[in-house]
C-alpha cells in the first residue's frame, strides 16, 4: 500500500529522524512542514528521505495557521509524481506503536475507512463549547501575545455572535482530534471544498482550535460520513490539562498489549479503539522508545501474542 505521511514539525530534529526511520518501508513517502519560526537547516539530515514544503507557515497552537500548514502538506503530497492510497497526518512529536508491515496490513484490511475522530459540537464534558465558533478568537501568539486576551474580550462584548448557520448552511457541527488517516479521495474532497467554498475557510480563521473542527465538519457533512471511524493516534490527555501527557515508562504495559487501544483519557467520548501511533513522544527517554520498538517487533513476529515485557525490564510501569 502506498502511504504518504504528512508531518507537522517545529523542533526535535533527532526525534523526527527516528520517526522517519521507523516508518520507512516500500511504498511509503514523507512530506514534512517545518514551522516558519524554526531553522530548517537543523533538519537537513532528513533530506532526501523526505520532501519539505517550500511554502512554510508561521504556526500557533489552536490557530488556523495549523490548518493552513496541513492543507499545504496535502497539496504537496497530492501533486507528487506517485499516487497514494493513504495520507496520515502526524506531528513531529508522534511515534509509531507498530512496525511498517503491521501498519500496512492494518490499513489494507480497512480500505474505505476514514480514520478521523468526530463527535458533536458542543460537548461541555470535553471542553468543546459552542463558543468555539460563535465567539471571535484571535491568534494565540505573536504579534499580539499578551494583548490578545483583553482585545478578544472587548471585541466579543461589542460584536454580535458569529453567524455560523449561514456559513455552514445546515451542516452538523462536529469536532475531534487533529490527527487523522484519510484516503486519497477524502483528501481531494477537503481540497476541493477549500477551493470551492472559501466562506468556510474564512469563517474558521477566527474559530478556537480550527484544527479540531475544519476537517471534521467537511468530511462529516459529505458522502464520507458513513466511512468515518476513529483516530489512530494514542493520546493520554488527562481531564483539566491543557495538553497530553508525555509518553513515558508508565505507558509501556498498555503498549505491550496484543492490540493497543486508545487511552481512556483521550479527551473524547467515543469508544476506545485500536491505535497505531502515539503522542507526545519527542521528549520520551530513548529506553522507552526502544521498548516500544521491541514490543512492535515481537508483536509483528508473533501476531496475537503479548510481547515479553521481561525482555525490556518492564515492572509495574518502570524500566
Amino acid at each position: 500500500m502506498r502511504i504518504a505521511y504528512l508531518i507537522l514539525a517545529h523542533d526535535r530534529p533527532a526525534h523526527l529522524e527516528r520517526l522517519v526511520q521507523r516508518l520507512t518501508a516500500p511504498g511509503v513517502a514523507f512530506f514534512v512542514h517545518i514551522d516558519a519560526k524554526a531553522d530548517q537547516s537543523h533538519f537537513a539530515s532528513l533530506a532526501p528521505a523526505v520532501t519539505f514544503c517550500t511554502r512554510r507557515i508561521n504556526g500557533a497552537w489552536g490557530d488556523m495557521s495549523l490548518v493552513e500548514a496541513t492543507l499545504e502538506l496535502m497539496k504537496v503530497a497530492m501533486s507528487a509524481s506517485h499516487t497514494f492510497e493513504r495520507f496520515v497526518l502526524l506531528s513531529g512529536a508522534c511515534y509509531p506503536l507498530q512496525t511498517p508491515g503491521y501498519i500496512d496490513a492494518f490499513l489494507a484490511r480497512h480500505r474505505g475507512t476514514e480514520f478521523i475522530e468526530v463527535f458533536p459540537l458542543p460537548d461541555v464534558t470535553y471542553n468543546k463549547p459552542i463558543e468555539r465558533i460563535t465567539r471571535l478568537w484571535i491568534r494565540k501568539g505573536k504579534p499580539l501575545a499578551r494583548l490578545r486576551w483583553p482585545l478578544q474580550r472587548v471585541l466579543n462584548r461589542i460584536l454580535p455572535l458569529r453567524d455560523y448557520k449561514t456559513v455552514f448552511e445546515g451542516k452538523e457541527l462536529v469536532t475531534g482530534s487533529q490527527w487523522w488517516c484519510l484516503s486519497g479521495e477524502a483528501v481531494q474532497h477537503v481540497l476541493d471544498v477549500t477551493a470551492n467554498q472559501p466562506a468556510i475557510y474564512r469563517f474558521c480563521k477566527f474559530v478556537d482550535c480550527p484544527d479540531e473542527f475544519y476537517f471534521q465538519v467537511i468530511l462529516w457533512n459529505s458522502r464520507f460520513r458513513a466511512s468515518i471511524s476513529h483516530s489512530l493516534t494514542y493520546t493520554d490527555w488527562m481531564p483539566g490539562q491543557t495538553g497530553p501527557e508525555l509518553i513515558d515508562a508508565s505507558h509501556l504495559p498498555t503498549f505491550a498489549e496484543p492490540v493497543i487501544l486508545d487511552s481512556v483519557n483521550n479527551n473524547c467520548p467515543n469508544e476506545k479503539r485500536e491505535v497505531l501511533f502515539a503522542r507526545k513522544s519527542s521528549n520520551s527517554p530513548a529506553t522507552v522508545l526502544d521498548a516500544i520498538d521491541g514490543f512492535a517487533a515481537q508483536r509483528h513476529a508473533h501476531p496475537g501474542a503479548r510481547p515479553d515485557e521481561a525482555t525490556y525490564r518492564v515492572q509495574n510501569g518502570q524500566i
